[in-house]
């Protein structure tokens, strides 16, 4: 199996939705999906289908509370394997920080303990990095794909990890998210992205703003249902295709499509 972390270095970059994204299309590509949540905001349940918020999950099994992890598992509409992270107060978030601090491996072992096929993929949504579970993920995973905004802000905080990120994630990928190009300040953000992350690590893919995503998400079906021929759901597409190509060992280039407006 193949494990895909997703990851970000700001907050509101749209990384949950883009998780809960890319783990249905895997799965309409005939892949066995394994979507994990190691957030604490609990969130991508919500984005998959799953109705409330899950009160047990992976941070029950950090806190030693509710046995195995694997046991609190839903599988959504699409036929994807969803855990949970779990509800957790501030008290019981601190002590998983705690675990996971003791424990490097922790993740890594707990994955270990799944059964899919060589084909199949395990996608991770992490809080923000840095933090306790995105570390952990990001070790642990074969491939980061790395979610930024193309906002002065959002970049900053990525070109200030890049260090790290480069240096724990030997697959990684950047991923710009809610690109607007009738801004010129995020055309010149890019630029500015582009030659701090230098030759060796191209944009794997950029994905445009959608004023009609928070609508699809409000009536619980998906952007690339809903307009299958916009711009967005074509990027989508583009990086499924992408990625599903990279798990069955093909070599794809990170091309951003036909037609794409830049």
């Amino acid at each position: 199996m193949k494990t895909i972390a997703v990851v970000s270095t700001a907050g509101g970059t749209g990384r949950t939705t883009l998780s809960a994204a890319l783990a249905v299309l895997l799965a309409r590509r005939g892949r066995q999906v394994v979507a994990l949540d190691f957030d604490p905001q609990n969130m991508l349940g919500a984005h998959l289908g799953i109705d409330g918020f899950a009160p047990a999950g992976i941070a029950q099994a950090l806190l030693d509370e509710a046995g195995a992890w694997h046991t609190h598992t839903w599988r959504n509409a699409e036929g994807v394997l969803f855990v949970p992270y779990g509800a957790v107060s501030l008290a019981h978030s601190a002590r998983c920080d705690a675990r996971l601090a003791a424990e490097p491996q922790w993740l890594a072992n707990a994955l270990a303990q799944l059964v899919l096929p060589r084909d199949g993929v395990v996608l991770i949504d992490t809080a923000r990095y840095p933090s306790q579970q995105a570390d952990q993920a990001v070790r642990c995973a074969d491939l980061v794909l790395c979610v930024t905004p193309p906002e002065p802000a959002a970049c900053a905080t990525l070109v200030a990890q890049l260090d790290a990120l480069r240096r724990d994630g030997a697959n990684l990928r950047i991923i710009v998210n809610r690109l607007n190009p009738a801004r010129d300040m995020q055309r010149d953000v890019l630029a500015m992205l582009a030659a701090a992350l230098g030759n060796g690590l191209p944009l794997a893919q950029r994905v445009h703003l959608d004023v009609a995503l928070p609508e699809s998400f409000a009536r619980g079906t998906w952007l690339f249902d809903d307009a299958p021929h916009s711009q967005a759901s074509h990027d989508l597409h583009g990086l499924a295709n992408w990625l599903d190509a990279w798990v069955a060992g093909t070599p794809a280039t990170a091309a951003r499509g036909h037609g794409e407006r830049v």
